[in-house]
């Protein structure tokens, strides 16, 4: 038996993930996303909390860091979000807890010579055919394959067939809610919301204010005191975390209950509270913003966001440009400066965000 410093484990973990020992570190993002795909391959299914815990504990010896719980859990999202996981209920127990599954192999043709790779398999295998490789990129929570030469795209394509990899197509992978004003939006929701039964008492209530800031998501969080009104909240449940809500509110008490996700049930339901949050925001006449700013890339621009978006959005975004680090923001991404008006009037059309 040898026994190896902490430094010699965490490089071994990153080479061994396929990374550059020296310009990744354990918290990378490419080199998290990477474990967390690794040890779902072990541990699926199971709970979201579950696997981020497991990951947690391989990390916490070697990684000392304050915040790498959350940094944990919000990647497992992310990884899931972008399509290498799958998050489901038992279809018997709509009540039951949600379980990730392990995505089967797939993969989007974006242009003439970008893929996205999707998937993993059990026990820790690469599904990937050996000769595509090397020209795989990770990016963020992704896995992007580019082809240099003009035949190479159909050589792809044969070779992730031959792999078993399921060809997927744009608009089924985003699946995007269909285009209503802010208004019409919420109406279906406050419809359902006076149709709705008996809430009964639900526990540990958090909402969110619609007063406070939208530039700040973290701080419009509060506890369940004496609001009165209708509210995007948070309930807590005797296991897993706490469920999202849309309810009804009269001097602190909760009179009205829905459960989400109500409508976009293939979703998970924290998009569709985002979702609902960002029209009630625009019709309140303060609507979630974004900026567009010049990228350091030539040729680029940037856009930063301030408060999450759901889940279809962050997917077309993956697509068409590329999640970078903030800047002074909660999340951002770089597209070609050809595109930015585009993506621009989805962000209006779709969320109803405002360029700042």
């Amino acid at each position: 038996m040898r026994l190896i410093s902490i430094k010699d484990v965490e490089a071994l973990t990153i080479s061994g993930l396929g990374f550059d020992i020296d310009s990744a570190d354990l918290v990378t993002p490419e080199v998290l996303a990477a474990l967390i795909r690794k040890t779902a391959s072990f541990e699926c299914p199971c709970r979201p909390g579950v696997l981020a815990k497991s990951v947690w504990r391989l990390l916490e010896p070697i990684c000392p860091n304050d915040a790498l719980h959350d940094i944990v859990r919000e990647t497992v999202d992310l990884v899931t979000s972008y399509g290498d996981l799958i998050e489901a209920r038992d279809s018997d127990d709509p009540a039951s807890n949600s379980l990730l599954y392990l995505a089967a192999p797939s993969f989007l043709h974006l242009s003439d010579r970008l893929f996205l790779l999707f998937g993993v398999i059990p026990d820790g295998e690469d599904a990937t055919p050996p000769e595509l490789r090397q020209k795989i990129e990770s990016v963020m929570y992704s896995r992007r394959l580019a082809a240099q030469e003009p035949q190479e795209p159909k050589e792809c394509i044969d070779a992730l067939l031959q792999a078993g990899f399921v060809p997927l197509k744009v608009d089924s992978w985003l699946k995007c809610p269909p285009s209503q004003t802010a208004s019409e939006f919420i109406a279906q929701y406050d419809d359902a919301l006076s149709n709705s039964g008996p809430p009964g008492v639900p526990e540990d209530v958090v909402l969110i204010d619609p007063t406070r800031p939208v530039n700040y998501y973290k701080g419009r969080w509060t506890k369940l005191k004496k609001q009165t009104g209708r509210f995007i909240g948070r309930r807590s449940q005797a296991y897993g975390a706490q469920l999202w809500c849309y309810i009804e509110v009269s001097d602190g008490v909760v009179t009205r209950l829905l459960d989400l996700p109500l409508y976009e049930y293939h979703w998970r339901a924290f998009d569709e509270a985002w979702h609902l949050l960002q029209a009630i925001d625009a019709a309140s006449g303060q609507p979630q913003g974004f900026r567009v700013r010049k990228a350091s890339q030539k040729g680029m621009a940037a856009m930063d966001l301030f408060s999450p978006v759901p889940t279809w959005a962050t997917r077309r975004w993956d697509a068409v440009g590329l999640r970078t680090m903030p800047d002074s923001s909660l999340m951002s991404y770089i597209f070609p400066e050809t595109r930015i008006d585009a993506e621009c009037s989805f962000a209006a059309e779709r969320m109803w965000l405002t360029r700042l």
